[in-house]
């Protein structure tokens, strides 16, 4: 028996907004591996993760859904996907600029390897800090709570609907900083470790000028470091859980502030 699939024009244009939203995100979300992926293969993830989302959209804005109206929809959805991927991208950056702190202190960066990512030059610790970064994100199910706030906000902020804030932009400015700060508290005890290490070695060496040091010390840094670096790894553990907490409160804040702005624009005689 022939079964009759009828897929309204207002269905498909919401499904596109969605999209346009989820595509957003996708760009700067942390998951291993998803840029190494062939380009033609990137679109279905983005695919996948938008059509679940497909049942709880609702219907577009009042209007004609002219090419223009949906060419400023969709930038508009873009806009609100960028905006929490650069806030959970937030994550990594933290850890990969504290390895980078450090990095050349402890040693680390005179050596590079080819960036599994972008396949460029850069150094070990940073590498490996962008794959612990990422791993935690997972382990930590960081990614269960971005999904379902994903799915909120397709309820509470339908797609259309959403209009840029200068607020959000100014959050996501503190959060840039708080990333600076996670950075130094994970890379200044080694920094500090190392700097007292190349002070007591100096003043031996003035003490005993016949000591040949230089040889000795650099293999005892990196030593050294990655000894600490072990110590200090379920500290580093609880400081992503807690700039994870900020990016969340980050992302539920301004689904509220994009929420009101909706129905503020949904009143009679609203922008």
């Amino acid at each position: 028996m022939p079964v009759d699939v009828a897929i309204s024009e207002a269905r498909i244009l919401s499904f596109l907004l969605v999209l346009s939203r989820m595509s957003g995100l996708l760009i700067f979300l942390p998951i291993p591996g998803l840029r190494a992926l062939p380009e033609s293969v990137r679109p279905l993830v983005a695919l996948a993760l938008s059509v679940p989302l497909l049942a709880s959209a609702p219907g577009l804005p009042p209007g004609d859904a002219n090419s223009g109206r949906m060419l400023l929809w969709c930038l508009s959805e873009v806009c609100f996907g960028l905006l929490w991927g650069l806030a959970v991208h937030f994550l990594i950056e933290a850890f990969v600029l504290g390895a980078q702190f450090l990095a050349l202190q402890a040693g680390f960066g005179y050596a590079s390897i080819i960036d599994p990512s972008t396949q460029a030059d850069a150094g070990l610790l940073q590498i490996l800090a962008q794959l612990i970064a990422s791993l935690l994100f997972f382990a930590t199910g960081l990614h269960r709570e971005v999904l379902y706030l994903m799915a909120e906000s397709i309820h509470r902020v339908p797609p259309g609907s959403y209009l840029p804030d200068i607020a959000a932009a100014n959050q996501l400015v503190q959060l840039g900083v708080a990333m600076f700060e996670i950075a130094a508290r994970l890379s200044m005890p080694l920094i500090a470790l190392l700097l007292l290490i190349d002070l007591s070695l100096a003043l031996l060496g003035r003490v005993q000028s016949q000591l040949q040091l230089l040889s000795m010390i650099f293999p005892a840094k990196l030593l050294l470091s990655l000894f600490v670096l072990g110590m200090m790894s379920t500290t580093y553990v609880r400081l992503y859980q807690i700039f994870g907490d900020r990016v969340l409160a980050f992302l539920e804040n301004s689904l509220q502030m994009a929420a009101g702005a909706a129905a503020r624009g949904s009143l009679p005689g609203g922008g």
